[in-house]
């Protein structure tokens, strides 16, 4: 329950902490945006103030005068041969799309404010445009309207630098001039950059904190599920034993069986069968424990791996009464190895002993043995059940036993891989393992020669 509370408020902690996060990008990102207008609109101002005060002019004179010579063209050519509406619209379009040119063409307001912005070191690749209203045409009889209506909202990325309206000899204009920032989120982007990576690599830093945190609480629970399986295992292993010892005491106290000699033998080798199993459990837990100690030292001697494996599986076949069918095969060269021979011993019957144990038919295990690269690698390979992928990262632990739903289908404390492992590591050597459901298990033991 502890745990699950605590799951649920880290969930709980991140999804705020990424909802936090996530507004101060917001944040940050209108408070740049806001900024870079601000900064562009003012900067811009004061480009065209410094115009005005050093020149006098606003950078739009030469396009002024070429439009005016162009109307006086448009009132003595164009407007005496109009003769109905649709000429007059027609002129009318032709006219302002002609004045926008002119005025693109030859207006030097833009590219001083480029000039001045790029001298404070901000980024001047932006567009201008100029909006005309109204415009209208003086002729001798009176004026004639070219285009005035009602100017739209700029968009949310223009900026208005000023507004201008003149009169001039043949025609009188207003005029917006805008900056268009369509670039606007590069350069927010840009500026807010740094921000943007702190924000990031914090948001990194808390994933990586929520990653280890979950990673070793899901271990906590897995390691306390194999604790609580091997100590519901440990049990069930001990109990069996003493039971059929109880039993067999009790029975040793009936007159009938008390006065049959086969029947005390028979019940006195049961308690002794049991009386070693028992035995064997209690060293095996022991072995384990003296493998986890740092000052763990094996006592090493020389031996011919060939002679000593063929009568590890010799003994083990006696033991088994014949259990299995062993393949043996031998490729050393003569090689001779310094093991320890107890725990190299027990490490080969943890293997043998799995080989029977999970095989559903009658067990054929074969077992090579060969020099490579001045190694001794082992193989131990069964036709048994097999193992999924999800298992092999896992078998060498410790408790650590394969069970089908809720049931372990076979006895054991999860502790023959394991070690298993050790000692070969303790030899200064490795195993390994590759299995598929079905089709049996290979472990793979090297030792350096």
């Amino acid at each position: 329950m502890r745990r699950h509370f605590l799951i649920v408020v880290l969930i709980g902690a991140l999804m705020f902490f990424l909802a936090f996060q996530i507004y101060m990008i917001h944040s940050v990102w209108k408070q740049k945006e806001e900024i870079l207008f601000m900064r562009y609109k003012t900067l811009s101002r004061e480009a065209l103030t410094m115009l005005l005060t050093a020149k006098k002019a606003n950078g739009f004179e030469k396009a002024m005068d070429v439009t005016d010579k162009f109307m006086e063209l448009v009132i003595n050519e164009e407007i005496p041969l109009l003769h109905s509406e649709a000429d007059t619209v027609t002129l009318r379009k032709e006219v302002l799309s002609q004045v926008y040119k002119i005025i693109e063409k030859n207006e030097h307001l833009s590219g001083f404010i480029r000039g001045y912005i790029e001298k404070y070191g901000y980024d001047s690749k932006f567009e201008t445009f100029t909006y005309i209203n109204p415009l209208i045409l003086i002729t001798g009889n009176g004026k004639f309207l070219i285009f005035d209506t009602v100017p739209p909202a700029p968009s949310k990325t223009m900026i208005i630098v000023n507004n201008f309206k003149e009169e001039h000899n043949n025609f009188v204009i207003g005029y917006t001039l805008l900056i268009d920032l369509t670039r606007k989120n590069q350069m927010v982007f840009r500026e807010a950059s740094f921000s943007f990576a702190l924000i990031t690599a914090s948001i990194l830093i808390v994933l990586i904190v929520f990653w280890v945190t979950w990673k070793n609480l899901s271990e906590e629970r897995r390691l306390s599920e194999l604790k609580t399986d091997f100590i519901n295992n440990m049990t069930h292993e001990l109990k069996t034993p003493l039971s059929t010892i109880t039993v067999a005491g009790r029975t040793l106290e009936k007159d009938q069986v008390l006065t049959n000699p086969d029947k005390v033998l028979e019940t006195a080798k049961l308690i002794g069968k049991q009386s070693i199993h028992l035995n064997q459990l209690i060293n095996t837990i022991l072995e384990v424990s003296l493998l986890e100690r740092t000052e763990f030292e094996l006592d090493k001697h020389k031996v011919n791996p060939e002679e000593l494996i063929h009568q590890i599986t010799t003994a083990f076949l006696t033991s088994c009464d014949g259990c299995a069918v062993i393949e043996e095969e031998y490729r050393t060269s003569d090689m001779t190895i310094h093991l320890d021979i107890l725990y190299f011993t027990t490490m080969i019957n943890n293997l043998l002993t799995n080989a029977v144990k999970y095989c559903e038919k009658d067990p054929v295990i074969k077992v090579t043995a060969l020099s490579e690269g001045g190694n001794l690698v082992i193989s131990v390979s069964d036709n048994g059940i097999g193992m999924s992928r999800e298992h092999l990262d896992h078998v060498f632990e410790k408790f650590y036993r394969i069970s089908h739903g809720n049931i372990h289908k076979t006895k054991g404390l999860g502790l023959g891989l394991y070690y298993v492992r050790r000692i070969a590591t303790a030899h200064g050597g490795n195993v390994s393992v590759t299995s598929r459901p079905g089709n049996g298990t290979t472990f793979r033991i090297s030792i350096p020669q």
